[in-house]
């Protein structure tokens, strides 16, 4: 193993995570422009215009973990296929994989509430 790719491997640990921070970050400066520029109160639809900006800026950062999920699983799964000797790939892709499905959780359970919540007071 190089380390080259041990560094990678670490930057893939942390990778959801950062996913997930951007996505906190994002959504919270939306909700404080929609709030600010009254889009909470302009329907688009079936929903305001700020709910649906929301949504869609969560469900991309959903998007963006489910392809490094993916992209990790076949990691992983390669690592596994490969001849002995490389117990610290098989340690880091498996790592890695752990790390984006929490990733994946904390942002479907964190960002969740912006459906059906009520997004200005």
């Amino acid at each position: 193993m190089t380390g080259r790719s041990t560094g990678s491997s670490l930057l893939l640990l942390i990778a959801g995570m950062v996913i997930w921070s951007s996505a906190f970050l994002i959504l919270y400066a939306g909700l404080s422009i929609g709030c600010e520029l009254g889009w909470d109160e302009m329907p688009l639809g079936p929903v305001s215009l700020l709910r649906a900006i929301l949504i869609g800026l969560w469900l991309f950062h959903l998007a963006l973990i489910a392809g490094l999920l993916l992209w990790t699983h076949r990691r992983k799964q390669a690592s596994e296929s490969r001849a002995e000797g490389v117990e610290v790939d098989d340690f880091f892709a498996g790592n890695v994989l752990v790390a984006t499905i929490v990733a994946a959780a904390a942002t479907v359970i964190n960002y969740a509430p912006i459906l059906g919540l009520s997004l200005c007071l």
